[in-house]
């Protein structure tokens, strides 16, 4: 068997970095939800682009974030269709860890990141009104969100503790 072919086959060699992965990710972004976030969701309308860029939020997104999140989105893709064609007794678990999170990058891309980047670019000049809405749909999805990433997070270190030593 050549080496290529035994790191297909070794789980350890997908798993091990992707549940590394998503638990900075994760770990991230529970420290965002939970300290930065707060610094600005229960702002008036008015206040809430400023409070953004001091909370530090608006850096993160040019600086951790797109750095972060795609490879985890790319190392999701590519744990489903390497979970998918296993044959491990960790299958099961690996499976839904990756669709989890593959679903996790879809809702982020799909909503969270296209409204944020609106809300920086454009929301000084919203109505209040308009930036509170948006506020409220972000922080309150983003519960959601978070739940995802975290039965994502579970279910690859499950899978992790599965590996059959060899």
């Amino acid at each position: 068997m050549t080496s290529a072919n035994r790191l297909r086959r070794n789980p350890a060699v997908w798993l091990f970095p992707f549940a590394v992965l998503v638990g900075v990710q994760f770990g991230a972004g529970l420290y965002e939800k939970i300290i930065v976030v707060a610094q600005w969701s229960s702002l008036p309308g008015d206040q809430v682009v400023a409070a953004i860029e001091n909370s530090g939020m608006k850096a993160a997104g040019r600086v951790f974030w797109p750095f972060v999140s795609p490879l985890v989105a790319l190392f999701a893709v590519g744990n489903l269709v390497v979970a998918w064609r296993s044959k491990a007794a960790n299958r099961r678990w690996w499976l839904a860890g990756a669709a989890l999170m593959v679903g996790y990058a879809v809702f982020s891309y799909g909503f969270f990141v296209p409204q944020m980047l609106l809300l920086q670019a454009d929301g000084a000049t919203w109505p209040a009104d308009r930036v509170e809405s948006l506020v409220d749909w972000w922080t309150g999805l983003n519960y959601v969100r978070m739940a995802i990433g975290a039965a994502g997070w579970l279910c690859l270190i499950r899978a992790l503790s599965l590996l059959e030593r060899r």
